[in-house]
């Protein structure tokens, strides 16, 4: 009996990894230093848990947030060791524009780079220009469909057309990244589909694909629209990715940093075989809490 243990996608997943590139908002965080055994993301400015999405995988209303800093002490502050501040994790900032504002003054205060997390519904072109005249580096919007339905099923809400919108508005004026989260045996085919509409139809200069991530009280959820099975399946997920550069030719399309520094190291036997493991407890910030007044 002839057992394989290596054939041709083995070499294409190694040459998919060896071709992708961390993604600027990753560059500085602790999680692409392997040699650290307890890595912090950026540290990040919580502005507010609401939001007008209510999207079926996301874990920041399942915990409680307080508004403030986390990782800085603002009194007292010491950037040793970072490179960015996050606005914010949990939650949709742009709600309360007026403190992303002074969030980014702030942040460019302390000579850091300041990335800003949005899920897009509440920019506008004013917005975008007074931002990039304050100092924000990178505004990372999250979609994660190229339909309208598909979009309202991952959402339950009818925003897409104006977020596809603010998407090609802010990547004129500001270093753009779209953030998707991939949902096997779902959006997919989406995916590859709106990497090439945002080619062809802005200045997006990155797309990171993530990972959907399980918890307790997604489960029932998520089995209703994809396949739990094929979740954290690193071969699925590099193959997609391959696929949407391919639509992109002009976009860096990656995903997280601290992933792909593990998988460099990697041979494409391993690659072809492992999975992530995607099914966790809701996660807590890790980092100190400093309360802080916007």
């Amino acid at each position: 009996m002839k057992i394989v243990l290596r054939n041709e996608i083995c070499d294409r997943l190694e040459s998919i990894v060896k071709n992708l590139k961390v993604s600027k908002h990753c560059i500085g965080c602790e999680g692409l230093d392997l040699n650290n055994k307890n890595p912090y993301h950026h540290p990040s400015i919580e502005i507010t848990q609401k939001c007008e999405h209510n999207c079926i995988f996301c874990y920041s209303k399942l915990v409680k947030i307080k508004p403030g800093i986390y990782g800085i002490d603002p009194n007292n502050p010491d950037t040793k060791g970072h490179t960015a501040i996050t606005i914010s994790q949990y939650g949709e900032p742009l709600t309360y524009p007026d403190k992303v504002k002074k969030a980014i003054k702030f942040t460019k205060s302390l000579n850091l780079r300041c990335d800003l997390q949005t899920n897009g519904v509440n920019l506008n072109e004013e917005l975008i220009k007074e931002f990039k005249e304050i100092g924000l580096d990178i505004v990372m919007i999250s979609l994660s469909a190229s339909k309208p339905e598909t979009h309202k099923i991952i959402t339950n809400s009818d925003t897409f057309e104006k977020v596809l919108n603010n998407i090609q508005i802010a990547s004129k004026y500001i270093y753009t990244i779209v953030r998707c989260v991939y949902i096997p045996n779902f959006n997919e085919n989406e995916l590859t589909e709106l990497a090439e509409i945002l080619n062809n139809n802005t200045n997006v200069k990155e797309i990171m694909v993530h990972q959907l991530i399980v918890h307790d009280k997604n489960l029932k959820d998520l089995k209703n629209i994809g396949n739990i099975d094929m979740v954290g399946k690193i071969r699925d997920l590099l193959l997609l990715v391959d696929e949407m550069k391919k639509r992109a030719p002009n976009i860096n399309i990656t995903i997280k940093g601290c992933l792909l520094v593990n998988l460099k190291g990697m041979d494409g036997f391993m690659l072809n075989s492992i999975t992530s493991d995607c099914f966790a407890d809701v996660p807590e910030i890790k980092r100190e809490h400093y309360p802080f007044i916007l």
